[in-house]
């Protein structure tokens, strides 16, 4: 009687562990699903005269999209001296 009351209870402590196992892997797919897709749509919103940060910290605005290349170019200087710089796609962090 007593092996059988243990083999419950191993069980349960089994079910009980796969159960938050499968919680922890949930609460950290979901997140990371959100924010691709928000990235996404950010990505696809992007248009000549945004102003954008890069990954390096560059801010500027887009000037030119090439979109054969997934490029842009970005002014990060000022109207009256413009430096231009070429990002991939990939490099822009978050539109301002």
């Amino acid at each position: 009687m007593n092996f059988l009351a243990a083999d419950k209870s191993q069980i349960i402590m089994i079910v009980i562990l796969a159960v938050f196992f499968v919680a922890m892997i949930l609460m950290s797919v979901i997140p990371q699903r959100k924010q691709k897709k928000k990235m996404q749509e950010m990505m696809g919103s992007l248009s000549v005269g945004d102003k954008v940060m890069t990954i390096g910290g560059f801010v500027g605005t887009i000037v030119e999209i090439n979109q054969d290349s997934d490029r842009f170019l970005i002014n990060v200087g000022t109207d009256d001296e413009p430096t231009k710089v070429t990002v991939v796609r990939n490099a822009i962090r978050s539109k301002i």
